[in-house]
């Protein structure tokens, strides 16, 4: 994937979810410390850093206080954070 997805691009938030965590970790994989689900805890300022992929495997769901910590995170902005 060499282009950031879109998220007016989905219906599901769980694929883009997954989508974007592997753009983000294909973009840093030659780096020092590639992307994780640690980074995006830190980022959406969560504690626990397993919280994306439980998400995106289904195990929970993204909770209305989550969505915009999540948009956060992912860099969205108020409109696309609705898409959420």
């Amino acid at each position: 994937m060499t282009q950031a997805p879109e998220i007016n691009t989905y219906m599901d938030y769980r694929k883009y979810l997954a989508d974007f965590y592997a753009y983000k970790r294909e973009l840093t994989k030659k780096d020092l410390r590639p992307y994780s689900y640690q980074m995006f805890s830190a980022a959406a300022n969560i504690k626990s850093p397993q919280y994306l992929r439980l998400i995106i495997d289904g195990k929970r769901n993204l909770s209305d206080d989550m969505v915009s910590k999540f948009a956060r995170a992912i860099s969205l902005n108020k409109e696309q954070s609705d898409e959420l």
